[in-house]
């Protein structure tokens, strides 16, 4: 008659939320780090101390769409009053049957360039849009630090470009995001997990 092996546990690892067997798993500062996170994990302990690795607040789906309708309502203002003062331009254009000069035709791109400096330069420096502050949020990598020029055009490129902009597409990407978002357990959308960013609370 032979014995089984004991079922070891399964935990999650503190630092990227996969899960492994315990074994696989090493213990730092209270809480159970795979092999791949253990360098990241111990920097991060020994530059803020324990409580660093578990005083990370995600935030929801809910919040973070409050953030995103935020900057939508910033975005228009501008965008409103820069169309009511080329409206007239447009009119003439329409009926003389002429073609969209230039100045009507890259009003898109300037619309696009601003909406990437913007998103760019406020996660690059402040780790949140003026929308994510009105919430009380922040964007930053898995081990709590700032994001760098990459990180912060890949999460907008991700976002606004891959997920956002592909027609019919988008709906899908969209919904599966914030499906991921909903129901991991760092709250990761699919931009999130490509860049290895989280958003959480800021800290009071």
């Amino acid at each position: 008659m032979t014995q089984q092996a004991p079922t070891q546990p399964v935990l999650a690892c503190a630092q990227c939320g996969k899960t492994f067997g315990q074994s696989d798993l090493v213990p730092i500062a209270g809480n159970w780090v795979c092999g791949a996170c253990k360098p990241a994990f111990l920097s991060r302990v020994v530059a803020g101390g324990p409580g660093v690795a578990s005083s990370l607040r995600y935030a929801g789906v809910g919040i973070r769409f409050g953030a995103r309708f935020v900057d939508g309502l910033l975005f228009l203002v501008p965008f409103v009053i820069v169309l009511v003062l080329l409206m007239p331009n447009m009119l003439r254009t329409a009926a003389a049957n002429k073609p969209p000069t230039m100045f009507n035709g890259g009003f898109v791109l300037v619309a696009l360039g601003f909406g990437l400096f913007y998103e760019v330069l406020m996660l690059r420096y402040y780790g949140a849009t003026l929308g994510k502050m009105a919430c009380g949020l922040k964007v930053v990598r898995s081990d709590g630090s700032s994001l760098g020029w990459g990180v912060s055009f890949g999460r907008y490129f991700m976002y606004n470009v891959v997920i956002s902009a592909v027609p019919f597409v988008n709906w899908i990407l969209l919904i599966t995001t914030a499906i991921m978002a909903g129901t991991d357990e760092q709250r990761r959308g699919l931009h999130d997990r490509v860049c290895d960013t989280r958003v959480i609370y800021k800290q009071s």
